[in-house]
């Protein structure tokens, strides 16, 4: 196994033993979904040619969605794409009364990063990027050096660098708010009501109107119009465009009023065919969430109609997978894949700690047998194995005197509960 720095191995590592997918080092502990991976690479490849895609990954709980979301991120981002991700929760939604699709849109650009800014909080050093480019071109072109250029001239350079992308509703105000931004960037203000006005703070449109002189904001409504305008920019200043996780979509399927859920449906459906239809360009859109949250007839996307005829089997799939579909079904790990990942865990902690450990593979399968040999419970799923094998490493490194055979053999696993059971007894509206 190649060596792992020491930063991403200690991150993985405590990742990993409390059941959390980490952010970095995901290439090295990769087994399996070769070709949902396969089709997450040509979507991006459509995607920096001007397209996109929106899909849904399904999978049961701790199977490995938030994993391969992750995977995707990394991927996209070290291609040169911009990304954004966020959970979705009691007060982030699609849509909702309280502003829940806004505490999206804040929570999606909080979340925005690039290679250089990986954990997020790229949206700044984004725009500055974008800023210096274009005043060193205009620097190379005049002959004039870059701190003598004059404020306006950079401003209307600016406006011609995103002119091309004025037919997207809200381009005027959003092009309005970049100068604004340069001007107090340019001036060294601390009060920057462009940064508010992009973020999404505002709430009410006489703010905006005082501060910036516009008459529009990002509004419960109209937060995935920026989203596109955001990734149209993307492309623009030299990235490939921009991919959008949403997360824990059973937040959706938990909403216990039939007009609330039904109304996010009804956003989740415009802005697939939006995309579909390719009325966007340079975006892609990832929802994840558990095979209830598609296929229950009574709660699920399968609930509305509209979606429901857009997501359901073929008719002549037969069982088979199709990958190339709007849902990818992420399949259970193989036995034999699981293995591989348990040997791929025991060399980290063994370069983590620096020892070489006493479990060898023919215990790893005995290992394995035990927890699929569990009887009287539900399946337990690669997160748990992967933590609890952990932690069954530490375990005995730091207790050298305790056999494996007493820890393991003849024990009984009993798999985790779907932490989404707990979500609020339901959502309410």
């Amino acid at each position: 196994m190649p060596d792992i720095p020491k930063r991403t191995l200690v991150a993985m590592m405590n990742a990993l033993s409390t059941g959390v997918v980490p952010r970095r080092g995901l290439e090295y502990i990769a087994v399996g979904r070769r070709k949902e991976t396969e089709t997450f690479v040509s979507d991006l490849e459509y995607t920096a040619e001007g397209g996109g895609a929106f899909r849904f990954i399904s999978g049961k709980f701790g199977n490995g969605k938030s994993f391969m979301i992750q995977m995707i991120r990394n991927y996209a981002m070290d291609r040169g794409f911009v990304v954004m991700d966020a959970d979705l929760a009691i007060n982030r939604r699609l849509t909702g009364s309280k502003h829940e699709g806004l505490n999206t849109y804040r929570e999606l650009v909080r979340n925005m990063a690039v290679k250089a800014r990986p954990d997020g909080g790229a949206m700044e050093s984004l725009l500055q990027r974008w800023i210096d480019g274009v005043k060193e071109r205009m620097s190379r072109e005049s002959g004039v050096s870059v701190e003598s250029l004059p404020a306006d001239d950079v401003a209307r350079r600016l406006g011609q660098e995103t002119a091309d992308m004025s037919g997207l509703t809200y381009y005027q105000d959003f092009a309005s708010v970049l100068e604004s931004y340069w001007r107090d960037v340019s001036s060294g203000s601390r009060d920057m009501p462009s940064l508010r006005w992009l973020k999404g703070e505002y709430e009410l449109k006489s703010e905006v109107r005082r501060d910036l002189g516009i008459s529009n904001m990002v509004t419960d409504a109209n937060w995935y119009d920026f989203v596109k305008i955001w990734a149209e920019f993307a492309s623009r200043i030299g990235y490939k465009g921009m991919v959008v996780f949403l997360d824990e979509g059973v937040v959706l399927y938990k909403i216990q009023s039939k007009v609330s859920r039904s109304n996010n449906y009804e956003r989740l459906l415009s802005m697939f065919n939006d995309i579909m239809q390719g009325k966007s360009s340079h975006l892609s859109v990832y929802v994840c969430g558990t095979p209830e949250f598609i296929e229950d007839p009574d709660r699920g996307l399968y609930s509305y109609e509209a979606l429901r005829s857009r997501l359901v089997s073929g008719r002549f799939e037969n069982g088979y997978d199709n990958y190339l579909g709007p849902v990818v079904n992420l399949r259970p790990l193989t036995n034999e894949e699981v293995f591989v990942l348990l040997r791929t865990l025991r060399s980290m902690h063994e370069q983590l700690h620096g020892y070489e450990s006493d479990i060898d593979d023919a215990m790893l399968e005995t290992y394995l047998r035990t927890v699929n040999c569990s009887v009287g419970v539900g399946m337990v799923t690669p997160r748990e194995i992967t933590r609890d094998f952990i932690s069954l490493l530490d375990t005995m490194h730091q207790n050298p005197d305790v056999s494996f055979s007493e820890l393991v053999e003849g024990r009984t696993v009993s798999p985790d509960r779907d932490p989404a059971d707990d979500l609020i007894g339901d959502l309410e509206v």
